[in-house]
């Protein structure tokens, strides 16, 4: 069977795949150990400061269109995320 046929017949082509990528991802644990998906345990503080990322881009999206009502509103969501941070050290 040449290339040009495996690439040309879908079913032979997810035949050769699956297994190959098995093969693929069965080395890489091996070698790196279980690195997919990462699981870490994530707290209070880690998702506090992932919405402050988050907000923080969004709040320049909204002024860089000049929606300043909306960014008065990212704003106070900021400032009680901000607050909570510095509350929980």
């Amino acid at each position: 069977m040449n290339l040009d046929n495996i690439f040309n017949n879908h079913r032979d082509f997810e035949d050769i795949i699956e297994p190959l990528s098995e093969l693929v991802f069965k080395k890489i644990l091996e070698r790196y150990g279980p690195v997919y998906p990462l699981q870490f345990g994530i707290d209070n503080e880690e998702i506090l400061v992932g919405e402050l990322a988050r907000l923080n881009t969004v709040l320049m999206m909204l002024e860089s269109r000049e929606e300043y009502e909306k960014c008065t509103i990212i704003k106070n969501r900021i400032r009680n995320i901000e607050a909570t941070l510095k509350n929980m050290k």
